[in-house]
């Protein structure tokens, strides 16, 4: 499957002018909170030059057209040049991905920072993506966590800088995975026999993620939560063009529990049925390990999948992105 090319949204109208103007000083006052994530008045992205300013122990902040470098104090020894630039041409956004505003370039891209810094760049619109960093050693964006995200922008902290850029994913995105796919799951856990209706309310989906390769990353779970508190789950790979596919793991609370990995925590097989017509028709057998115990496992599957993309956890500080 072809890598899609990025989208860029370019507005242009005599108010960017000015407003573009506003947006390239360099601040060197201490660094607020409210730094991290400035709302950004401007009608588009054109004729951004790029930017520089010399930075110090004291820290500060550099902007540029909606992109925001925040230095904190004492992050260098020494007074340096950090800089902003927009990228024309970024390349390739990642696969099932576009772009969701211009690519910009933080340097230098290895400052020698004691402390992280904060880097944000603009977005066109709030639909689901996060923040994206240009690995040299890959040569391609990879979406990372994000920090702050806002409907004008995107922001994580890093102790290397370089090209960032604002993603999206392609399409349109369910909100949440209540009500999402259908179908039965049958199962026998030991001597204990289970229905789990997928279309029943609650903590019931079937989802999907495209691959690269063509494949799907298939999440079949199913909750029945009255007298006996029962959970199933399985994490498969599925080629509805070859007909065929893998189980990754199953994981079962209730009577009995526990996360299972295949060829880790226990031995699986999976055969599939049809698959012509998009439904995920399978049997798994399994010997489920937990400690000493080796438990007998059975399943039949019927279920029918639809797309959804976990949103990102927003975690804050973020740890090293990219790994420094």
């Amino acid at each position: 499957m072809p890598v899609p090319k990025p989208t860029l949204a370019r507005r242009c109208s005599t108010s960017a002018i000015a407003a573009l103007l506003t947006t390239t000083l360099l601040g060197v006052t201490r660094p607020a909170h409210a730094d991290l994530d400035p709302i950004v008045m401007f009608d588009g992205f054109e004729g951004c030059a790029s930017t520089q300013g010399e930075i110090g122990p004291e820290g500060g902040v550099l902007r540029l057209c909606g992109a925001q470098l925040t230095i904190p104090p004492d992050a260098v020894a020494t007074p340096t040049l950090f800089g902003i630039e927009r990228i024309d041409d970024p390349g390739h956004a990642p696969f099932d991905m576009e772009f969701a505003g211009p690519a910009f370039r933080f340097t230098p891209f290895n400052p020698g920072l004691r402390q992280q810094a904060s880097v944000r760049v603009p977005r066109t619109d709030g639909r689901r993506g996060g923040l994206a960093y240009f690995f040299p050693d890959d040569a391609q964006y990879t979406l990372i966590e994000a920090c702050q995200i806002s409907a004008s922008g995107v922001q994580q902290f890093s102790s290397q800088l370089g090209d960032f850029v604002a993603l999206r994913y392609l399409g349109d995105l369910p909100d949440s995975t209540q009500g999402l796919g259908d179908g039965i799951i049958e199962t026998i856990t030991g001597k204990i026999q289970t229905k789990f209706d997928i279309d029943a309310p609650g903590n019931n989906h079937a989802i999907y993620q495209d691959l690269e390769d063509g494949r799907r990353q298939v999440m079949i779970a199913s909750m029945i939560d009255g007298d006996q508190f029962e959970y199933i789950r399985f994490d498969l790979v599925v080629d509805f063009a070859a007909g065929n596919g893998e189980l990754q793991q199953i994981s079962r609370l209730g009577s009995i529990g526990g996360s299972y990995i295949v060829d880790v925590l226990g031995s699986a097989s999976i055969t599939f049925g049809d698959l012509s017509d998009g439904r995920i028709r399978a049997v798994v057998d399994a010997t489920l390990a937990s400690g000493p115990e080796q438990i007998p496992f059975h399943a039949t599957i019927d279920a029918a999948a639809e797309r959804y993309i976990f949103p990102p956890s927003l975690q804050c500080p973020g740890g090293d992105f990219p790994p420094g």
